[in-house]
């Protein structure tokens, strides 16, 4: 159904000389050492121009409303990313009141990632006064903090609206009055939320009339897109896939808030294998750094900068969410032992070009 939709339309344009968007990752390590802290910071470092922090962990709901300190560890990760974050870079700064499975409010954030909600945040709503103040003050101090040059308050909102419809409404009651705060209190800066595109067009009847509510209290249409999870071969993504996205941006500037393509096949404990190699990766970046040059696009975050092999045998293969995260851990366009990939190479060549 999705390429029956999209069967029209023409991807390709000229390629430009100079490039309208930032390139970038976030600060995911590969590993559980400072040595592979180091590593993300010097891809970051080296190969983008764009810096992505990313919390889709928990917000810490009572402290934000109380106007408290947040938790010692949570301040000290902070700390190091404002501390170390490369010079000249721009920054795209992603929080969410959405919780990471996209069915409720976020857990909150402390000393570890999605503790336990406490009364009465374990019964409040999007829609509660509370909330929405207390979510407002976090975003606030976030951005004094960062002083970010984009800023999204929602990430893959549209996933909400699938799997909690009855919540939908709540959200966007969140969303006017947080979007509106922060366009008085920070005009120049960009403010949005974040679409799952796989989702949007698995569900265009249900999803898209979402998607369009969402876009009004966002700046720009930010997507993140994992095609490969469908599964489906670079080549095989019909041509208007990124570019007929411009039919429901409203006239609004296109952006990428993550991406990746695995450069070894998916497997075990992912529910299916997911066929893939370095050739495959290659195709799908000069794929989408077409697509932006054509779009003109705003900016775009691969979000895995290294296979993270390291922390996958660590940490993750034993971790509840296993089959989830088994999915992007080959991402990479370096791999797991830092070689870097036939991808790297054209990702270098479009950064090379006079960015914006």
């Amino acid at each position: 159904m999705i390429f029956a939709i999209l069967a029209c339309g023409d991807g390709a344009g000229p390629t430009a000389r100079s490039r309208s968007f930032l390139m970038g990752f976030t600060d995911f390590p590969s590993g559980r050492t400072q040595a592979a802290v180091d590593d993300a910071y010097r891809i970051l470092r080296d190969d983008a121009d764009l810096v992505v922090y990313h919390f889709d962990d928990g917000v810490p709901w009572q402290e934000a409303a109380a106007g408290a300190p947040y938790d010692p560890v949570l301040q000290a990760r902070i700390d190091y990313q404002v501390a170390h974050r490369p010079t000249g870079h721009s920054l795209l700064l992603d929080l969410t009141p959405i919780d990471f499975f996209r069915s409720g409010l976020a857990l909150h954030l402390g000393a570890s990632a999605r503790e336990p909600l406490t009364p009465p945040w374990d019964t409040l709503e999007f829609g509660d006064s509370l909330v929405i103040r207390a979510y407002t003050a976090h975003c606030e101090r976030m951005i004094q903090t960062y002083h970010p040059d984009y800023f999204a308050y929602g990430i893959e909102v549209n996933m909400l609206a699938h799997f909690a419809p009855a919540k939908w409404p709540g959200f966007l009651a969140l969303a006017e009055s947080v979007y509106t705060t922060l366009r008085r209190n920070h005009p120049t800066l960009p403010v949005f939320t974040t679409i799952q595109l796989e989702s949007l067009y698995g569900d265009l009847t249900n999803n898209g009339p979402a998607v369009l509510a969402a876009l009004r209290w966002s700046d720009i249409l930010a997507v993140s897109s994992y095609s490969y999870s469908l599964p489906v071969a670079p080549g095989d993504l019909p041509s208007s896939y990124f570019t007929g996205l411009a039919a429901i941006a409203g006239g609004k500037p296109f952006a990428i808030s993550e991406t990746g393509w695995p450069a070894e096949p998916v497997t075990s404990p992912y529910p299916i294998v997911i066929p893939a190699s370095p050739a495959d990766q290659d195709a799908y970046v000069r794929r989408l750094l077409g697509d932006l040059d054509t779009m003109h696009g705003v900016f775009i975050n691969w979000f895995v900068s290294r296979d993270y092999d390291s922390l996958w045998v660590s940490d993750l293969q034993n971790s509840p969410d296993a089959a989830l995260v088994r999915v992007w851990r080959d991402d990479g366009l370096y791999a797991g032992d830092g070689t870097p990939r036939p991808a790297l190479q054209t990702w270098r060549g479009y950064l090379a070009r006079p960015g914006p």
